[in-house]
């Protein structure tokens, strides 16, 4: 049976195929107040071919207490069946309050899906070994219309739990 490609406007057939690619990259290093990883990556893909650019791995400190850590990757697949461009944006953040208190984000936003996704999380150990953690997600649908994307999912979870010693 075929399968389709996340993205593709195409579906590939069952075989076997043969790969080849070549990726490079630059690390910046982690001492400096911005960090990551710039890629390339060129090759094939199925009976086409893949381009890929990306920025993993990606620390900004903008206090001692508070990073922010991108990450893009922008994959351009031309093909005989046709050309499409698969995009995954991310944004996560981390601030700390104390050593046992913190709240984190994560935003991301994938082009082959059309989804909007966001999850924010607050953990604070209150005590050694027990802890509160406060936790919001949803899922969006981002397909370009007019007004905010359209919800898909949501939750929001508070979750506690103490350490007993006996």
């Amino acid at each position: 049976n075929p399968f389709r490609v996340a993205g593709a406007p195409f579906e590939c057939g069952r075989g076997s195929y043969a790969f080849y690619d070549v990726t490079t990259s630059y690390q910046f290093g982690q001492q400096r107040r911005m960090s990551g990883t710039a890629s390339l990556q060129r090759g094939s893909y199925y009976n086409g071919d893949i381009t890929a650019v990306g920025f993993s791995s990606g620390r900004v400190a903008l206090l001692k207490q508070w990073s922010l850590e991108p990450t893009v990757s922008v994959n351009l697949i031309t093909s005989p069946q046709g050309d499409f461009t698969s995009t995954v944006v991310r944004l996560r953040s981390d601030y700390g309050f104390t050593a046992r208190m913190f709240a984190s984000s994560l935003v991301q936003w994938n082009s082959a899906d059309h989804v909007l996704s966001s999850n924010f999380r607050f953990r604070w150990e209150y005590k050694l070994g027990s802890e509160l953690f406060v936790v919001y997600t949803d899922e969006r649908d981002s397909m370009l219309r007019q007004g905010y994307p359209d919800l898909r999912n949501r939750a929001f979870v508070v979750k506690f739990n103490r350490f007993v010693r006996f």
